[in-house]
């Protein structure tokens, strides 16, 4: 996943063709996803002390 930052957050999409796009806002920390791309494809990336890593649910 590729990061892009600006004053108001994180920006993290996905360049090999998921389409996944996540926006990490600066001031709370909270978490939006903005397009799920394919469910099924794990992601990791990081940016500073933001880091995403994938995850499991049981």
């Amino acid at each position: 996943m590729e990061c892009t930052a600006s004053p108001a957050g994180l920006l993290f999409e996905c360049l090999d063709g998921c389409g996944r796009r996540i926006v990490v806002d600066g001031a709370s920390g909270d978490l939006t996803i903005i397009d799920h791309g394919d469910r099924a494809a794990l992601h990791q990336a990081s940016n500073g002390g933001v880091d995403l890593h994938p995850t499991t649910i049981d």
